[in-house]
């Protein structure tokens, strides 16, 4: 097994955690538009805490894969958040999977990556999988899965322009500041209109948010290692996938705790994403596998 498989793992692991989390920022925050802007901006202004042991190289010639990279995060990061509040969370979610199809076939085209049959099985079943992780649901509002094809497109085209950057031999630090900060930066004009008299935030959110871009940055480190380990977009993503079967485990732990706002879920939803669960351990593996 690569090195970059468990390093993109433990990415995985880590975002679970940070997903669930962000469920109960909604309770804390004042207002639920506040959760959306300021969860970005945590991880933005943590990413003063690397800045002393970043060594940043001459960015000449690549501003345009940092400003892609950090754009299309962005927007993909506003047209989720979109998707969220006229859909169903349980519906949208899962929709990040399409993002698979996006990466191989742009991967494919911009950084001449291409696979066997048995890695692109594998991506489809991970994909069904996290289909399965979202209780299966089959109807939606059509405006909300528009919204998730833009969102997955942006994420997809962000790792184009991440891989790009680790080509031309940008460290793992220095592109994961430049993706953080700059996309945090491009926010702050949707930020002024949409929080405009709400900017304001309590204690308590001020500690959750502490919680959840900690969380955020410290998967952001080891997601990055894993591009720059493997300096491919696919491979990466498949495996990331996972993220969505340890948020299963992460559920159960954490409402095992008894933390407010947190998701319950009933036995036939258990019994759903443990079928999807086990669906996306075999994709993943057959993915990793037939990559070796």
């Amino acid at each position: 097994m690569q090195s970059y498989v468990l390093v993109a793992l433990l990415a995985a692991f880590i975002h679970a955690f940070s997903s669930v989390y962000s469920k109960r920022l909604y309770v804390l925050a004042d207002h639920p538009a506040q959760v959306a802007f300021y969860s970005l901006f945590s991880t933005g202004l943590l990413c003063g805490v690397v800045l002393p042991f970043v060594r940043f190289s001459d960015p000449s010639g690549a501003w345009l894969d940092v400003l892609g990279a950090g754009g299309c995060f962005a927007l993909g990061y506003v047209a989720l958040l979109r998707a969220i509040r006229i859909g169903d969370a349980s519906f949208v979610v899962p929709l990040i999977g399409l993002k698979i199809f996006f990466i191989a076939g742009l991967s494919a085209l911009f950084l001449a990556e291409t696979y066997g049959p048995l890695v692109y099985a594998g991506g489809i079943g991970a994909m069904v999988g996290m289909f399965l992780l979202g209780d299966g649901r089959l109807h939606g509002n059509p405006r909300a899965l528009a919204l998730m094809l833009f969102t997955t497109f942006c994420y997809a085209l962000t790792d184009i322009f991440l891989v790009r950057l680790f080509r031309a031999g940008f460290g793992t630090l220095e592109v994961m500041v430049y993706l953080f900060v700059v996309s945090a930066l491009l926010l702050v004009p949707f930020a002024a209109v949409a929080l405009r008299g709400r900017w304001r935030i309590n204690r308590r959110f001020a500690g959750g948010l502490l919680v959840f871009g900690s969380v955020q940055l410290l998967g952001g480190v080891f997601l990055m290692g894993s591009f720059a380990l493997a300096k491919v977009a696919t491979m990466v993503n498949i495996v990331q996938s996972a993220r969505g079967l340890f948020a299963v485990g992460v559920v159960w732990l954490i409402t095992r705790v008894g933390l407010e706002g947190m998701e319950q879920l009933t036995r036939r939803q258990y019994l759903l994403r443990a079928c999807g669960a086990g669906l996306m351990t075999l994709s993943i593996s057959l993915a990793i596998l037939a990559s070796d």
